[in-house]
């Protein structure tokens, strides 16, 4: 900041100085006064100058950044978390439904599911198992498993423990 203080100092006391002797010239101290002027204003955008130079750096740093996170080691990771964490929320989902429609306990009802992994943009649910324990074990399999196909639909098997 200092440097930039001084250089504007430095170029208003040359110009000051050249200003004082072209008194007599006339025309030509019209010109001077124009040149001086720009150099003034050029030194006065310098900081500009350096700031648009300095983005260009951001830029690249931001590139990198966007490598880095873009990894596929790291991205691979991620799908398999989104992968399983969407799984984990579909055999909830199922035996929060099978719960809450046959009134069986919590600890009666195990859910099983095979996905296919081969696409993140859609997880696709190939079969369902249903394992029926305890007191829901003495209910119609039958009933539960036509439930299931009428709201999950797909391959369904209800089976007792």
């Amino acid at each position: 900041m200092n440097n930039y203080i001084y250089s504007l100092l430095i170029v208003s006391l040359i110009g000051g100085i050249i200003n004082t002797f072209t008194d007599g010239m006339g025309s030509i101290k019209r010109y001077i006064s124009y040149f001086l002027s720009l150099i003034m204003v050029i030194c006065m955008a310098s900081p500009i100058f350096s700031v648009i130079k300095s983005t260009e750096g951001i830029k690249d740093n931001i590139n990198s950044f966007f490598d880095e996170i873009t990894n596929n080691d790291k991205l691979d990771g991620l799908n398999e978390i989104i992968v399983n964490t969407s799984t984990e929320a579909v055999i909830k989902g199922i035996k929060n439904t099978i719960i809450e429609r046959f009134d069986f306990d919590e600890n009666e009802v195990i859910v099983e599911i095979e996905t296919d992994k081969t696409s993140i943009e859609s997880i696709k649910i190939t079969k369902i198992k249903v394992i029926l324990t305890g007191k829901a074990s003495w209910s119609d399999v039958e009933t539960v498993k036509e439930y299931l196909l009428n709201v999950v639909g797909g391959d369904v098997s209800v089976t007792r423990r």
